[in-house]
């Protein structure tokens, strides 16, 4: 760090100090007892103006030298994410599944046989998971979700559930799967520095995921698995110009263990060099992954997938909320989605672009079209972002918070994610006409203020 530093760059590091202080005090206490549930208005509240801080940030990273940057930005993510761990994961029940998944195949049995309630599995059940006399009650509830289903996460996924039924203590509980995704968000930070050193851009963009929200929310303390998914899709990402046989396996590891980072498929795909080679890989990766668990229990392998994608709406084409302003429902806006997305696809495809830079591309045109409430599907979409300076990438990380709360508390779930949603497109619409007017259309495509 430079032993001084002009005025200018003297009152960029407080702010940046203060926004960060900003940061660590509204992590702290979205991490306080309550939850979505009890919390409601007030942390929404408090994750609105994490972003705002988070914004501020970001402006201030920009007038700093590089490494000074860097050097505070990493200490700010580090302090940022020890200050969300929370003693319950205030916005999602996800952890409890892959705390039961690990729990199943630990006794020996596949997760895709049984569901959480079966009574085949009722000597499995712990106090954490299920409390005292849940089997006596008329309304069975314990922590997991949806436990009268089969598990619906992918082999990838499910193995990563038993290694950390192994290694965490399960006097830990919640905590012990918090700390294992602030480990695997961390690696992911390391990851995104040596990408961005090896492609010869300003490090100081890592501050794009360092400082957003949403890893800290989402990573550490919901404790998404979708980050184990985020650091596999960024290997195959690093590999797929020297090694396209090892990209395709390790996009297909992404693949396994949440579906969407096979979207990037296509894209790795553009290069005919090891083409074949890496299509080989992906396919056989995700037939040997798959064949013992199909052995095992035939389709039931599908899990509760299919009435997952029923659940959330998308079969009856209720979930495209921007679509739906047209006034299409039903099967007509499932057609015109599925329609928008081939053409988004096939224009991304015969362009030249960088891959981070297209899977960014194609990520928030999934994102604006499918309108999902789940803000930690939009870690990969940050995670890309940051490798080619998507600044506008965060409207549309942000978007769907709004959106969550309103469908757990039975508020207006359309409105507010019409609004949400709607006010993301406006950003990346408005970034993209920057874009045209700047003289230099593949620069000024990815520039911005980080």
């Amino acid at each position: 760090m430079p032993s001084t530093l002009t005025r200018g760059q003297a009152a960029a590091l407080a702010g940046l100090l203060l926004s960060g202080a900003v940061e660590v005090w509204l992590a702290r206490r979205t991490a306080l007892p309550g939850g979505i549930l009890e919390r409601r208005s007030v942390l929404l509240a408090e994750i609105g103006g994490w972003w705002l801080a988070a914004c501020c940030a970001l402006v201030c990273v920009r007038a700093l030298p590089r490494r000074t940057a860097v050097l505070v930005v990493l200490g700010l993510a580090v302090a940022i994410r020890i200050a969300a761990l929370s003693e319950k994961a205030p916005l999602s029940d996800d952890l409890y599944r892959y705390a039961w998944d690990g729990i199943v195949q630990d006794a020996g049995t596949s997760p895709y046989r049984y569901p959480p309630d079966a009574d085949e599995l009722r000597h499995l059940r712990v106090d954490w998971l299920f409390p005292p006399a849940w089997a006596e009650r008329e309304e069975r509830e314990s922590r997991i979700n949806r436990e009268s289903v089969r598990t619906i996460y992918p082999p990838v996924a499910e193995a990563w559930f038993w290694l950390e039924h192994r290694v965490l203590p399960l006097a830990l509980q919640d905590l012990g799967y918090e700390l294992a995704g602030l480990g695997l968000d961390l690696a992911v930070l390391a990851v995104l520095l040596a990408l961005l050193r090896a492609q010869g851009s300003d490090p100081r963009w890592i501050a794009l995921y360092a400082l957003a929200p949403l890893p800290a929310l989402e990573s550490v303390q919901n404790a998404h698995v979708d980050t184990l998914a985020v650091l596999l899709a960024l290997g195959a990402v690093a590999l797929h110009r020297r090694r396209p046989g090892a990209a395709g396996a390790v996009l297909a590891l992404a693949a396994l263990t949440k579906i969407y980072p096979g979207l990037l498929l296509p894209l790795l795909l553009r290069r005919p060099a090891g083409r074949l080679r890496l299509l080989a890989a992906f396919t056989a990766t995700c037939a040997l992954a798959y064949l013992p668990h199909v052995l095992a229990v035939g389709v039931d392998v599908l899990g509760y997938l299919p009435g997952y994608l029923q659940e959330e709406r998308y079969g009856e084409g209720e979930r495209y909320l921007l679509v739906g302003l047209t006034g299409l429902s039903g099967t007509p806006a499932t057609v015109v989605v599925a329609l928008l997305l081939l053409a988004w696809i096939a224009w991304l495809l015969r362009r030249d672009l960088p891959l981070p830079l297209a899977g960014t591309l194609l990520l928030t045109g999934v994102f604006l079209l499918a309108t999902p409430v789940q803000p930690w599907y939009s870690l990969l979409l940050l995670a890309l972002a940051v490798l080619c300076r998507a600044w506008w990438a965060l409207a549309v990380a942000a978007a769907a918070y709004p959106l969550l709360f309103a469908t757990i508390l039975d508020g207006p779930a359309t409105t507010a994610g019409r609004l949400a949603y709607g006010a993301a497109a406006l950003v990346v619409l408005g970034a993209a006409a920057r874009s045209r007017r700047a003289p230099s259309p593949p620069a000024a495509a990815t520039a911005g203020p980080p």
